[in-house]
């Protein structure tokens, strides 16, 4: 399956959010909310990092929001738990909410807030693989032609590959440059942290996660033969918040105050580089002990993940068909994936019940 997005059109949006400018300013709420607390999912990744510096910075609290905050690795536990009923919102990648959804059909995907180009598929230094940079170069800057090189090197290889279900579609976009399948690997399925270890101490010829897995294996001298970014399509995922129709019905304005104290966040975080990346940084070093400097998270937001302000994201996710990051067409992407892929049963999903993130966004953008 050849799987792949416009990189041309990936790479401008890149550009637009790397800068890290100045975007539109979120308004104050006029009234004093009504309190709530929200026992909230989170993931430990920076993509998320965010919500630390809402909270951290009392814009949160001026929604009248507080957290009652539980940690997980990935998404699938932490739809368990939402619907077993000890978690209210969580954190969420796009693929974990359709394949969660698809046999949970109360959940409900409230926002979509950044973009993930963090994936990579990565090689020991001295094991001989040629990286997508060099076979570019190699194939006279002919892209397609360097990733069908890069992944034919795959073919009877070893992979370790966290449990994930963003991660799935990463190795598939790549190894169809090749006209390769999974068939075609042995994949090894463990978490992060203990995949990574197996993977330095040799136990597989490539490592695919996101990160701090990522950054700790750059550390160790890993190399990075292919990246989001190049291989496009299934190697980014949205990511916002999930929830249930049941939180929605008790509480309806709490998706428009979540993403209102989100937006004051990225306006933050635009101001004042250097003391958002100081709190987020801190806060992803306490969550995973992944070691990151307020470089390092500079880094990721201008290379790995495209955060975009409020006025940016209306054309990228919500009003302009013809963005790479079109929510209607990145979801159906991801539903059709998985039902070629996995046999996932596309008649369950119904798209504009699932994901009423479009109104929320909507609602905010109307009363600033």
């Amino acid at each position: 399956m050849r799987i792949h997005r416009p990189i041309g059109a990936i790479a401008l949006t890149l550009v637009l959010a790397g800068g890290l400018g100045a975007g539109a300013v979120v308004a104050q709420s006029s009234s004093a909310p009504e309190p709530l607390t929200i026992r909230f999912g989170q993931l430990p990744y920076l993509d998320y990092a965010p919500w630390a510096l809402a909270e951290a910075k009392g814009f949160l609290a001026e929604e009248g929001i507080s957290f009652e905050t539980s940690t997980y690795e990935v998404e699938q536990p932490m739809y368990e738990a939402m619907l077993g009923g000890s978690i209210d919102v969580g954190d969420s990648g796009d693929t974990p909410f359709i394949l969660a959804a698809a046999r949970a059909p109360e959940l409900r995907l409230i926002t979509l807030t950044n973009i993930f180009a963090g994936y990579s598929i990565m090689a020991r230094p001295d094991d001989g693989f040629i990286s997508y940079d060099q076979a570019f170069e190699a194939n006279g800057g002919d892209r397609e032609a360097a990733l069908a090189e890069v992944a034919a090197q795959m073919e009877g290889k070893t992979i370790i590959l966290p449990g994930g279900a963003s991660f799935t579609p990463v190795l598939d976009t790549a190894l169809g440059y090749a006209g390769l399948t999974r068939d075609s690997m042995t994949i090894l399925d463990l978490d992060p942290v203990e995949g990574a270890a197996a993977f330095i101490q040799g136990e597989a010829d490539f490592y695919s996660d996101g990160l701090p897995q990522r950054f700790r294996l750059e550390q160790e001298g890993m190399i990075n033969l292919l990246t989001g970014p190049q291989l496009a399509g299934g190697a980014m995922d949205l990511a916002g918040l999930g929830t249930t129709q049941a939180f929605l019905d008790a509480h309806p304005d709490a998706p428009v105050r979540l993403l209102r104290a989100w937006y004051k966040a990225i306006d933050f975080l635009r101001s004042d580089e250097e003391e958002a990346l100081r709190i987020m940084s801190d806060w992803i070093n306490e969550q995973s002990g992944a070691g990151f400097t307020t470089e390092d998270a500079k880094r990721f937001l201008t290379d790995l993940v495209i955060v975009p302000t409020l006025e940016e994201s209306g054309p990228m996710f919500w009003t302009d068909p013809a963005s790479p990051f079109y929510h209607q067409t990145r979801l159906q992407f991801v539903v059709d994936y998985f039902a070629e892929a996995e046999g996932l049963d596309a008649s369950a999903i119904d798209l504009d019940t699932l994901v009423p993130a479009a109104t929320y966004f909507a609602e905010l953008t109307a009363a600033e």
